[in-house]
């Protein structure tokens, strides 16, 4: 087993924790079972409890107020104490143990949720942020996002008379401060749609990357069994998707920019110049330096 956060000051953790222990008076847990599900929530136990395989359906922030909780992800077990928090992202399964605090009897966590509509618009807001983060990501806890939850739990206690884009305005400021930390990956709304068209979007800037369908799944926030089936329903497949991409960006960088060839071995990700230069004629019926030996002649006439 070993301790989430180590390398943090948990000492300030907890004193900025301290500041959310009121909103974890009482257990609120059951109302997550409702269909409008609450963006904020309270675990609180008095007696040690084993959840087992818990599925989390949707993304979420989980702050440890009082006590204990570990957590059982395949083989990594975590362990976090009052003071500290992480990410889960949506589909994680988990088997986890709540703990009581030995000097108050308690344990009290919060649980802050995140919609997929909530993350998409934030993804539209903040795309510089897509695709980070993993599936159990510690969090450091500071006074800006626990003045942030604090900020969010007032208006979220007058539900009925808040305005919807109130709300959504200070869960986004929830939600931006744990993408700044690389922690919640945020997933734009491509997905929903073409997997092949979300893969072209993520890796149209990253080409020279070592892309692999585990770092694809990663990225895009899906199973690699989901990824595998969605690929299959396309009638592709990432690494011929990678190579065309790979071989238009190459063309461009040839033929509009004042480019060679090892330019555009270094941009597309290619090791090998003939495994370039193979791709590229079987694509465009010529070779590289074909291009380069044209553009020349064209200047020089």
């Amino acid at each position: 087993m070993r301790h989430a956060d180590r390398t943090v000051d948990t000492q300030s953790q907890r004193e900025f924790v301290s500041t959310l222990r009121r909103l974890a008076e009482v257990d609120s847990r059951a109302l997550l079972e409702d269909n409008n599900n609450p963006i904020l929530s309270a675990f609180v136990t008095r007696r040690q409890e084993h959840i087992r395989e818990l599925v989390t359906p949707t993304a979420g922030l989980v702050i440890v107020i009082e006590g204990r909780k570990e957590v059982y992800d395949g083989s990594e077990h975590r362990l976090y104490t009052a003071g500290n928090a992480f990410v889960l992202t949506p589909g994680t399964r988990l088997d986890v143990v709540n703990e009581p605090d030995a000097q108050s009897g308690f344990y009290r966590a919060l649980f802050v949720q995140f919609s997929r509509e909530l993350i998409i618009k934030a993804a539209r807001l903040w795309p510089q942020f897509v695709g980070r983060g993993g599936q159990i990501k510690s969090v450091r806890v500071s006074a800006a996002l626990c003045s942030a939850i604090l900020h969010g739990a007032q208006v979220l206690s007058h539900t009925l008379s808040a305005s919807p884009r109130v709300i959504e305005h200070r869960i986004l400021e929830v939600l931006l401060i744990l993408a700044e930390q690389g922690v919640l990956p945020l997933v734009p709304k491509y997905v929903d749609g073409s997997v092949i068209e979300a893969f072209r979007l993520l890796i149209r800037h990253r080409l020279h990357l070592p892309w692999t369908a585990a770092k694809v799944a990663k990225e895009l926030s899906l199973s690699e069994a989901t990824l595998r089936r969605r690929l299959r329903a396309e009638g592709q497949t990432l690494r011929e998707v990678l190579r065309v991409e790979r071989m238009k960006a190459a063309y461009m960088i040839l033929h509009d920019r004042n480019a060679d060839v090892a330019d555009a071995l270094a941009a597309t990700g290619y090791r090998s110049r003939s495994h370039f230069s193979r791709h590229f004629q079987q694509r465009y019926g010529f070779t590289p330096s074909t291009i380069r030996r044209q553009k020349y002649a064209r200047v020089n006439d």
